[in-house]
This record gives C-alpha cells, sequence and structure tokens, in this order.
C-alpha cells in the first residue's frame, strides 16, 4: 500500500494490523557467541510467526545480520540490502525487535526510516509499539535514539576501559597477524620460521648499507619476501623495524578511537604510548641489534628533513610526470637520473623504479628520444591540419545521423518496464507458493540483468546523441586549436602540457628494446579526469591520426640494446 493510504487509515483509528500488508523482518545480534545466536533464532522463530499469524499480512522472507555491531550499518550487508529491496517494493512494513536492534546510531535510524517511508515503506518496532506510518513516530524515535544513542557511548567507554586493565596485564591486543609470532591465548609466541626473516631484516638495515628499497631487493634476492610471497614495500619494513616487541618490549596503546559512531582512529604519538620491557614478549632479536638498526634508521630520518629543508623548490615541472602508463601495471612512468648521466634524463615504469627487473620488463624511454617524438608529432599537427580536420568530419558523419535517438530510448524503456512487470509476476508467484526461493531468485537475477544491458544500451545512445549534438561545435574547438598551436611549435614542453592526455607504453614481440607508443591528444581542451591508471588501455573509441617508426636519438649502447619506436597519435573524443 502507499504511505498516504496507510496513514490515512491509522488516522481513522485503525491499526497497522488491520491493513492488507506485505511483511517482512530485520534481526540482529552484535557477537558470534552461542547465546547470542541462540537469542537470533528466537527472534526469527518470534517474527516467523508474529507476522504469519495475521490473516491480514502476507510474510515475506526476514533479513538477519548475524555478529555485526548496530552502531553503524556500513558492514551490516542484509540491512543495506533490505532497504535496496524496499525501493525496489518487495514489502510494505518491516518488523524488527526495538531501535536498537535496526540501529544505535540516532542519524540512521531517522535517515533510513525516513528513506523508508520516501518508498512507501513503514517499519514496526515491535518492543517499542512504535510505528513509523504514526504521524507521531519520528518524536518517539528521536527519544528512543538517543537513549540507544547514550548505549553506545556507555558500551564505547567500557570497552576503552577494558582496553587499559588488559595492557595493565601485559595482555596482547589487536591482531594476530604479527611476522614472526603467533598469539596463544593474548600472549605472543615465536614462530622460528618467520623470526629468521626477522632477525635478517634488522641484521642487513643495522649495517647502515641498505635504504629500505635496496633492503627489499636483497631480501628478494636471498628469497626472503612478505606472507603473500611479495617483495617487501618500503612501510612494511619501517614499522618492523620500529616494532619494540621484536626486542621484547611490550608495547600498548598505539592507537585510540576518537569518535564510538565512525570508529576513527588516531595514532598515538611514541612518548604517549605505554612501552616497557616484559617477560612476557619473547625477544626475537637483541636489544643491541634492535638499537642499532634504529639508530640508522632516526640518523636518516634526519637528515631527509634537513636535506628537505635546505632544498630549494624546483621550478621546472616535468611535463610528462603522470602522462606515460606501463601496459603490463598500469602504474605511471617515474622519472630516473643519476650523476654520471644528468643531462640524459630516463622515464621507467615506477615498478622498475623501485625493485628494478623483479617487478617490471617494460622499456626505459630517454627523455630526449620523447622530445624527438613529440617534435615530429607537432609538425604533422601543424602540417596536416586540414586532413585531422577532414577525418574528423568522416568521422562524425559515418554515426547514424538519420537516427531518431529519443525513439530509441523511448523503445528501450519499454522494454525496461515490461521486464519490471515481469518481476513483480514473479514475486507474486514466489509469496504465493507457486515457485521456491531458488527459482524465483534465479529468475529475477536473469531480469536484472537484462534491465542493467538495457541501461546501457540507453547510455551508449545517449553518449552518441551528446556526440553528434557537440560534433560541429568540436569540430571548430579542435580547428581553433590546430590554428593557433603554430605558438607551440619551437616548445615541446608546453605543447605536451597543453595537449598530451597520455602515453601508453608497450613492448613489441616482448622486447623491452621494441616499444609501441600509444599517444593521445586531448585537443578540445576540455578538463581530463584524474584517476589512478591510464584512461585509454584497451581504448577503441578515439580516432588515429597517424603511425611512424622513429630512431632512437639516445646513441651508445649496442645494436641489439638500442630502442626503436613506433607511434600511434589518436585524438582522444570523450564527452562530459
Amino acid at each position: 500500500m502507499r504511505f498516504y493510504k496507510v496513514r490515512e487509515e491509522i488516522l481513522k483509528g485503525k491499526n497497522i494490523a488491520d491493513l492488507p500488508l506485505r511483511v517482512t523482518f530485520y534481526a540482529r545480534v552484535s557477537t558470534e557467541s552461542d547465546e547470542q545466536l541462540n537469542s537470533l533464532d528466537n527472534q526469527i522463530s518470534f517474527f516467523e510467526n508474529f507476522i504469519k499469524l495475521n490473516k491480514n499480512w502476507t510474510y515475506v522472507k526476514g533479513y538477519i545480520d548475524e555478529g555485526i555491531s548496530g552502531s553503524t550499518v556500513k558492514k551490516r550487508k542484509k540491512f543495506l540490502q533490505m532497504i535496496d529491496d524496499a525501493k525496489s517494493g518487495y514489502f510494505d512494513l518491516i518488523v524488527t525487535k526495538e531501535v536498537s536492534r535496526f540501529s544505535r546510531n540516532l542519524s540512521d535510524s531517522i535517515k533510513y526510516t525516513q528513506e523508508l517511508l520516501a518508498n512507501d515503506v513503514g517499519v514496526y518496532f515491535q518492543s517499542n509499539g512504535i510505528n513509523t506510518y504514526d504521524p507521531n513516530s519520528e518524536f518517539i524515535l528521536n527519544m528512543m535514539g538517543s537513549v540507544a544513542q547514550e548505549e553506545v557511548k556507555r558500551l564505547s567507554s567500557r570497552v576503552k576501559w577494558g582496553h587499559k586493565e588488559a595492557i595493565k596485564k601485559g595482555r596482547v591486543l589487536g591482531s594476530s597477524t604479527i611476522t614472526g609470532y603467533k598469539k596463544d591465548d593474548a600472549k605472543l609466541v615465536i614462530v622460528e620460521e618467520e623470526a629468521k626473516k626477522i632477525r635478517k631484516i634488522f641484521e642487513l638495515y643495522a649495517s647502515g648499507k641498505y635504504g629500505f628499497y635496496k633492503l627489499a631487493m636483497e631480501l628478494h634476492r636471498q628469497g626472503i619476501n612478505n606472507y603473500k610471497g611479495n617483495i617487501y614495500d618500503k612501510d612494511t619494513l619501517k614499522r618492523i623495524i620500529q616494532n619494540p616487541k621484536y626486542k621484547g618490549f611490550y608495547r600498548g596503546h598505539i592507537t585510540e578511537t576518537i569518535d564510538y559512531r565512525t570508529k576513527q582512529r588516531v595514532y598515538i604519538p611514541k612518548e604517549e604510548q605505554i612501552i616497557y620491557k616484559d617477560d612476557k614478549v619473547p625477544a626475537i632479536v637483541s636489544e643491541e641489534l634492535w638499537n642499532r638498526a634504529n639508530e640508522v634508521l632516526d640518523s636518516r630520518s634526519i637528515l631527509m628533513k634537513a636535506s628537505k629543508g635546505n632544498a630549494k623548490r624546483s621550478e621546472r615541472k616535468y611535463c610528462y610526470t603522470t602522462k606515460i602508463f606501463c601496459s603490463d601495471h598500469n602504474v605511471s612512468y617515474q622519472r630516473m637520473t643519476n650523476k654520471r648521466k644528468q643531462t640524459k634524463p630516463r622515464w621507467a615504469c615506477g615498478n622498475y623504479v623501485k625493485y628494478r627487473l623483479d617487478a617490471c620488463e617494460s622499456p626505459i624511454i630517454a627523455e630526449m628520444d620523447l622530445n624527438n617524438i613529440f617534435t615530429i608529432i607537432m609538425g604533422q599537427v601543424f602540417n596536416n591540419k586540414n586532413e585531422i580536420i577532414k577525418e574528423m568530419l568522416d568521422y562524425y558523419s559515418n554515426l547514424r545521423i538519420d537516427n531518431n535517438y529519443q525513439y530509441e530510448i523511448s523503445n528501450i524503456k519499454k522494454e525496461i518496464k515490461n521486464i519490471e512487470a515481469k518481476k513483480e509476476k514473479l514475486l507474486e508467484l514466489n509469496m504465493d507458493g507457486s515457485i521456491n526461493n531458488l527459482e524465483f531468485k534465479e529468475r529475477n537475477d536473469k531480469y536484472n540483468e537484462e534491465i542493467l544491458s538495457l541501461n546501457i544500451r540507453i547510455s551508449k545512445v545517449e553518449q552518441e546523441r551528446k556526440l553528434m549534438a557537440d560534433s560541429f561545435g568540436n569540430i571548430k574547438v579542435i580547428e581553433d586549436a590546430i590554428k593557433k598551436q603554430v605558438d607551440y611549435k619551437n616548445n615541446v614542453s608546453e605543447f605536451v602540457d597543453k595537449f598530451l592526455e597520455e602515453i601508453i607504453v608497450y613492448k613489441e614481440d616482448n622486447d623491452r628494446h621494441k616499444l609501441l607508443l600509444k599517444i593521445y591528444l586531448n585537443l578540445l581542451k576540455k578538463p581530463i579526469p584524474t584517476g589512478t591508471g591510464a584512461r585509454h588501455i584497451n581504448d577503441d573509441t578515439s580516432l588515429p591520426i597517424f603511425s611512424k617508426e622513429v630512431e632512437t636519438l639516445d646513441l651508445g649502447r649496442s645494436d641489439f640494446q638500442r630502442n626503436s619506436f613506433k607511434i600511434k597519435v589518436y585524438l582522444s573524443y570523450d564527452i562530459d
């Protein structure tokens, strides 16, 4: 029933139980203890009987979250699924035990009950006797929600007190995945196979010969990797070196929850943490070795801060930064220089820069070659502007100019409406027992996939319509841009900065000295969305404008190590 109809009946004096409604329930327990799960079984049994025994109601299968906190809904999958199903019109009323079962967070309670009412779905809090179809329910909910929220605050305080008491007794809290140890009855026990890794990490780092990147590569060379079998990253190695547990010291009160609702945590400064020598924490390395490793770390940190403080900001911005991507890993290229070849900077995949060939075998490109390639591209664009504009016109003319876009979209929406009607019929068949839940789910999922496919078709048609609408304007923008580019003819850096969208680097024949560069120009001057990774990997929508083979200018290596380039240049046609 529609919301206004239900409220109209209630205002006439009818009870919610007197109305013909499709009714489901929501049940939740906050831990997975036997006692709580038994409570959950009781809730389910109660609500099933409560709904089925009412002759005016039609039972709809309930939603159950096990072992989930009520302070926030983010991790309550069944709750969120219930909200989505409510929007799809699967039921009219949700029955739940009390406000705190629905959500202890007042803002969540009000938000979701209002959201449900906006979709013609009410909530009946059985223990509290609150029915959100009742005009007075929001006032009552405010009161009940405030009480529930205060309980969460008290619970948060009790948990903090419990943590402090556990720390005083030397009991290990938090994660069980501490490399080198396992937890047994809240105590740490050494795992010797892992402890060997930890000792090697401290020995190598304390020698002062390795920064974290070189240390990771040396460990990898010796067959020592993280628990996933991958090369250690810098942050993990730093945390290992700084962890006093490895020298037999207890450390607690490392983080603290500052907001009981969002569970937001902050790190406590080292001087405010609880750190002391504890016989209950077995040492993996000696205090002397731990202290030496941390002296190396501290001295390097001081030098790094000093160099950063004294360093002048570079006025030059590298025009290729974040615009070149490795096709193997979809990771951006980084600029590399060394003392011997400061005048010959090179660009390589970020994984290679960190971990060398163990991590990435993609090509390395000399900056002089990139600059030469863009000098060639600029010449092609300037000298062949009329051909580029003609290709654009051909591109647009090949679109379905005579297509009635609105008519096509209307037909697709009719198909969606027909499928929605089938879904409604399917739901009725499931509710009256004509089909079982498994068959309902399979057929309903199939209908949802069809609807998704049709919506994708609508999106493509609308995109094509916008492309056509913008076509002549786009041609004018690009034509103007090409004509004005004479200003950039002798300035590669400015051209790249203004018009290069991205370069994707491929190996040909799996040879890292035979390069294919797919280069995308953004001549429409529209803002390029930022994000992780390349935007044009597997792209088939951009317009190719020319291809060319280019010889390297970066000589000095043997012929078989010398790079050769094949470049393919495209115009990007992204639409807002």
